[in-house]
């Protein structure tokens, strides 16, 4: 029984640019439009190449009120739009409580009848707020499109730490079991190379174009990933994987970052036995975790017990040597050494014309690959009585390929980005960074900064710029940056610990305009890190 009869009507609107805007015009039944809606949607764009710019979805038409307050979805029953919770439950399953606003659960809404090509959900000028958890992408292709920075305006409400979110966080659809695991051969994985090959050929059958890996060669201690995220182009029966993108890095055995050595020797276990080794203790040396792969003499394993000073080892079979093939002391032992398959990760996400307000952290996107924000502003401003120790403007922990084209950063009080864990492929390009820095550590690769204003009141954080000495590949070019009272402005000294090998490729500094006040050192660089300055002018008051 549907109740009371009601009109709905679905408009679609080609427009000069060859954009086609698909809208529901609610004047009755909501349930009956977003099911029709839905059905059109999939059955006009499924295939088509364009459907992210083609399919618009005007979260509007689908409930929210964009007023900058908080209207919860009971709001939605007293209106009629649902006879009950249970019913806007099996219109959208992820809303199983009461506590959402109306402003995210359309935009749940709209996520639910993008086409399996994904598509653009717009958000008319106005002030939307999420109630019950972040602002959350975790479907590829989609694209999220305002009227200006200044006019559609997405926040959450107290308690919810991030605003934006793309993708799960940190390893989360990586498939890290040591049985999932693919070792490539000792030799394979220069910097520059297109491909690796695999210890066993029949493993290609794993894999097909397409698919997102994570080619890991270690990592500093046994976490912060060194390696970077690619995506398979090819496979053939002799066991090489091609990648689209050529390796940033050596990956090769002889270049593995390791973490701790075998005290003593042993002897490569049956398939799936395991056998105990002895592992130095002190500076330098750290030990896994249980359920950790480790490579040690090239060999994979399952850590399935972890003491002070000892290890026991599982032998995976993942095309390690012979049992009892020998393992001599002083092996060093590192996090695998292997391609991960990344099953769970959002890709192809674009933001346009938006502005995002956040307590703790504005942007999560971590895990992601291939993402554009264009023309949006970032704004970290807490809220007085709100905990917000710790969180960064923008969380980058993994992933490739983020680019920010005239894009506003704002802190309030002054406050650190960080993207970490091997992100490689980060640009920013003409963008504006209000008492908002940029930091590429933990093994970042091949990011760029480029004409861009900054400014910079310290002393928190430590730097404008920084790029750690862990990473490589980083271009800082033709920026004008004030910064007063900094530590200062570019840093290539600051990152994590302990890592035995930084990526390669070095430092260019070129072309930027520099005016610092009080103390500030303007180049505070690692020695390690080969530095190319030029042509960059300097005035301190």
């Amino acid at each position: 029984m549907l109740g009371p009869e009601y009109n709905w009507l679905v408009k679609i609107t080609p427009t000069t640019e060859g954009v086609t805007t698909i809208s529901l015009r609610k004047s009755g039944l909501f349930t009956l439009g977003v099911a029709i809606f839905c059905f059109l949607c999939a059955a006009l764009h499924a295939d088509s190449p364009r459907t992210r710019e083609s399919v618009v979805l005007n979260v509007r038409i689908l409930g929210a009120t964009g007023d900058g307050r908080i209207h919860l979805v009971r709001e939605w029953i007293d209106q009629g739009r649902f006879r009950s919770m249970r019913e806007l439950q099996r219109t959208c399953p992820v809303i199983q409580s009461a506590d959402w606003s109306v402003d995210e659960a359309a935009f749940e809404l709209a996520k639910a009848q993008l086409p399996v090509g994904g598509g653009t959900i717009y958000f008319p000028e106005g002030r939307y707020v999420a109630a019950h958890r972040s602002w959350t992408v975790t479907k590829d292709n989609v694209r999220l499109l305002g009227d200006g920075a200044d006019r559609s305006v997405l926040l959450t409400a107290l308690g919810i730490d991030d605003t934006l979110v793309l993708s799960p966080y940190r390893h989360i659809g990586w498939l890290l079991n040591a049985s999932d695991q693919f070792p490539f051969q000792a030799d394979s994985g220069r910097r520059g190379a297109n491909g690796v090959t695999l210890l066993d050929a029949t493993w290609t059958g794993e894999f097909r174009p397409g698919d997102l890996v994570f080619v890991r060669n270690g990592a500093c201690r046994f976490d912060q990933d060194y390696g970077e995220f690619n995506e398979i182009a090819g496979v053939d029966a002799k066991g090489s994987l091609r990648f689209k993108y050529p390796l940033s890095r050596d990956y090769t055995l002889e270049r593995i970052n390791w973490a701790g050595t075998a005290a003593g020797g042993f002897k490569v276990p049956k398939i799936n036995r395991s056998v105990t080794v002895a592992t130095v203790a002190g500076e330098g040396n750290f030990q896994p975790r249980k359920g950790d792969a480790i490579t040690a003499g090239g060999q994979l394993f399952e850590v399935i017990e972890s003491g002070k000073t000892s290890l026991r080892l599982r032998n995976p079979g993942r095309g390690n040597d012979p049992p009892g093939t020998t393992i001599s002391a002083g092996t060093h032992i590192a996090l695998s050494r292997a391609i991960i398959k990344v099953t769970q990760s959002t890709r192809n996400f674009r933001a346009e014309k938006l502005q995002f307000v956040g307590q703790r952290k504005v942007l999560n996107l971590s895990n992601s690959y291939g993402m554009e924000f264009i023309d949006c502003r970032f704004l970290r401003q807490p809220t007085a009585n709100h905990d917000t120790k710790g969180g960064l403007t923008i969380d980058g922990d993994g992933g490739r390929f983020a680019r920010f084209t005239r894009c506003t950063l704002q802190a309030n009080p002054p406050w650190a980005m960080q993207f970490a864990r091997s992100f490689g492929g980060v640009t920013f390009d003409d963008c504006t960074f209000s008492d908002a820095n940029v930091a590429f550590t933990e093994f970042c690769f091949d990011c760029a900064v480029t004409n861009c204003v900054f400014d910079f009141h310290g002393p928190s954080p430590a730097a404008v710029i920084i790029v750690g000495k862990s990473g490589g590949d980083f271009r800082i070019l033709d920026n004008r940056i004030k910064s007063e009272n900094t530590a200062a402005v570019f840093d290539s000294q600051f990152d994590i610990q302990s890592q035995k090998h930084r990526g390669e490729g070095g430092f260019i500094i070129r072309g930027n305009t520099i005016a610092t006040t009080g103390k500030t050192q303007v180049f505070r660089l690692n020695s390690d890190l080969p530095t190319t300055l030029g042509d960059n002018h300097v005035t301190t008051e």
